[in-house]
């Protein structure tokens, strides 16, 4: 499918980013295992700090820092946010490499589903966050920003974002060099392309406080047509080839992708990288919380 004729991205409800982010904010505040020498900031509030922002009341919130104005007006218990709660800056990776569209792109609105969802959460808790789509090289930003208003910046920026056309290549390591000081960064991939992005992934996580990266997949991508001659096409070089189509072909391709997620897991194990694949039938809320339940206890 061309890039021109997917149809528009259908992000979660309000509704889901609450309820998201009520348990996901418990998951993500003051993550134990920063990287060696980074500087971690402890959440505190109190009086004399300045006020920031105001996210849901989560359980273990200080009773003080309740608004009640703001929890009469949206029907919702309601804190203060303040300046000291934010531990520094996220910046949400996603790929739009050609592969991310094939069959029907159901891992690319699967992308864009996850990185709403991130964004909310961490927003949520007072991060700072950006987003930043790569191809070849950076190809769209959403630059750092702050409290609940940002998200709406976030949206614009994901509806407006377009995946490659068929040639377009991963390189995640053109995002190295947007990362800054104790940044934490999540990435969004299939990590189809040179070494499986391995060396673009140690090169973030030179740069990171904390790395995560979840990696889609689809596995019609995997099934081939009934036997006989077919054509197999790498959207991402343009390259194709002439092949016979069978059981053990088909076969074949499954071990590959075995394979392929067994080297991303080892070495994300060996390079203290948050690590989960994603079979995009899957809805987005278990896999996150999955995700974040393996790095907090990993």
């Amino acid at each position: 499918m061309a890039a021109g004729e997917l149809t528009p991205p259908v992000l979660p409800t309000q509704a889901e980013l609450r309820s998201f982010a009520r348990v996901a904010s418990q998951l993500l505040a003051e993550h134990p295992t920063p990287a060696l020498g980074s500087r971690t900031v402890k959440r505190r509030a109190g009086i004399g700090l300045q006020h920031l922002d105001h996210r849901d009341y989560v359980p273990g919130d200080e009773v003080r820092h309740i608004d009640w104005r703001q929890t009469a007006r949206r029907q919702r218990p309601i804190v203060r946010q303040f300046e000291a709660e934010t531990s520094g800056d996220w910046f949400l990776m996603l790929d739009t490499s050609s592969s991310m569209t094939v069959e029907d792109a159901s891992k690319w609105h699967a992308a864009l589903q996850a990185t709403a969802a991130m964004a909310f959460a961490l927003l949520e808790i007072g991060h700072r966050v950006a987003v930043v789509a790569f191809a070849s090289d950076v190809v769209a930003e959403v630059p750092p920003g702050r409290g609940s208003q940002h998200f709406a910046s976030v949206v614009r920026g994901l509806r407006a974002i377009q995946p490659g056309a068929t040639g377009t290549r991963s390189n995640l390591a053109a995002c190295v060099r947007r990362l800054f000081g104790t940044a934490s960064a999540f990435v969004v991939s299939d990590f189809l392309g040179p070494s499986d992005l391995r060396p673009d992934l140690a090169a973030l996580r030179e740069r990171c406080v904390l790395l995560h990266a979840l990696q889609t997949y689809e596995p019609r991508e995997l099934s081939l047509p009934r036997p006989g001659p077919i054509e197999l096409f790498d959207v991402e070089t343009g390259q194709s080839l002439t092949s016979q189509a069978d059981p053990a072909a088909e076969s074949v391709a499954r071990i590959a992708h075995d394979e392929h997620v067994l080297r991303l897991r080892r070495f994300a194990a060996l390079s203290g990288i948050a690590y989960s694949c994603w079979d995009v039938a899957v809805p987005w809320q278990r896999v996150l919380l999955d995700h974040l339940v393996h790095a907090r206890t990993a």
